[in-house]
C-alpha cells in the first residue's frame, strides 16, 4: 500500500476546543446524585466431578471446571458476577424512555435512560446506578419466611406528599394475603400500623400482626405494592472512548478524556437480579 503523510498541512484553520471545565460545572451543580457499583465477574466455577451424582456425567470422568457458576457461591449467588467498590457520584439523567409497547412478562415498559458522567467514572456493562432522591412504584408477590422481618427485593423507601387533607408521608401502597389455598380472600387487605410496621432498613415487621393473627403463615403469599429507588444496569455505552486532543492555554496539544455517557435499563426488566 502506498506510504501515507504523516505531516501537518502548512496551514491550519483556527481551532475550537472543548470546554471540560463547562461540562464539569453542569455535573456538579445540575447533576442528581446516584449510587454506583460496578460489575465484575465471578471466578467460581463448578467441577465436572459435582455433576456425576446428577447423571449428567459419567461416573469416573476428570474433575475440569465447566465454566459455570455455582448456586451456593457466597460472593454471586450463582448469577457469576457480582458488583463492588460502591460509591455515590454525580450525573446528568436524562431521556427517560420506554419501549411503547405492553411487555408479555408484565405492567412495565423497559424502561431506559441516559447516563451522562464525568471522564473518571467511566462505567462497565453491567455497572449499576440507583436514583438516591427518587422513586417508583414497586409490586411483587412474595411468599412468608420463618420469623418477623421480611426483606423485599428493594427497601422500601418513604416519599413525603402534599395533599388536600395536608402533609402526609407514604412507603407501602398495598398489601393483601393469599390464604393456604392460594386464594385472596375478599378483606385479605393488611395495613400498617396495624398489621406490619416498616423498619429503618426498609423491611416489613409482622410482629403487629402475628400478635392478632392477620398476617400470612409462613409458606403462604402475599402481594405488596411499594416506593423504591429506581435501580438501571448498563446494558449500552456508546460514548464511553470518545477522547481528543485540545491545545487551549498550552503549546502542544495535550489528550483530552471526554464525558463519557451510557444507557441504562431498569434492573428488573433487564434480566438482571439485584
Amino acid at each position: 500500500m502506498p506510504t501515507l503523510p504523516s505531516s501537518e498541512p502548512a496551514r491550519l484553520r483556527p481551532r475550537v476546543d472543548f470546554r471540560e471545565e463547562q461540562f464539569r460545572r453542569l455535573v456538579l451543580t445540575k447533576g442528581v446524585e446516584v449510587t454506583w457499583e460496578m460489575c465484575a465477574e465471578c471466578p467460581c466455577s463448578r467441577k465436572s466431578s459435582d455433576l456425576t451424582m446428577t447423571g449428567f456425567l459419567a461416573v469416573g470422568q476428570s474433575a475440569s471446571q465447566t465454566g459455570e457458576s455455582r448456586p451456593d457461591c457466597p460472593t454471586c449467588d450463582g448469577r457469576g458476577y457480582f458488583w463492588h467498590s460502591e460509591q455515590e457520584i454525580k450525573a446528568i439523567v436524562a431521556s427517560g424512555q420506554g419501549t411503547g409497547e405492553r411487555r408479555d412478562y408484565g405492567d412495565y415498559l423497559k424502561g431506559e435512560i441516559r447516563v451522562s458522567l464525568l471522564p473518571e467514572h467511566l462505567p462497565g456493562y453491567g455497572d449499576r446506578f440507583t436514583m438516591k432522591d427518587s422513586v417508583l412504584v414497586y409490586k411483587e408477590t412474595l411468599v412468608r419466611k420463618a420469623g418477623v422481618l421480611q426483606k423485599t427485593r428493594y427497601p422500601i423507601e418513604s416519599r413525603s406528599l402534599s395533599l388536600s387533607t395536608g402533609e402526609t408521608t407514604l412507603d407501602v401502597l398495598q398489601m393483601i394475603k393469599a390464604d393456604s389455598d392460594g386464594l385472596t380472600q375478599v378483606g385479605a387487605t393488611l395495613t400498617k400500623d396495624t398489621d406490619f410496621t416498616v423498619n429503618a432498613q426498609g423491611q416489613i415487621d409482622f410482629t403487629l400482626g402475628d400478635a392478632l393473627g392477620s398476617t400470612p403463615a409462613v409458606g403462604e403469599q402475599f402481594s405488596v405494592s411499594y416506593y423504591a429507588k429506581p435501580r438501571y444496569y448498563v446494558q449500552d455505552h456508546p460514548h464511553t472512548h470518545r477522547d481528543t486532543r485540545e491545545q487551549r492555554k498550552k503549546s502542544t496539544e495535550q489528550p483530552l478524556n471526554m464525558l463519557v455517557q451510557c444507557t441504562a435499563a431498569l434492573e428488573f426488566l433487564g434480566g438482571r437480579d439485584g
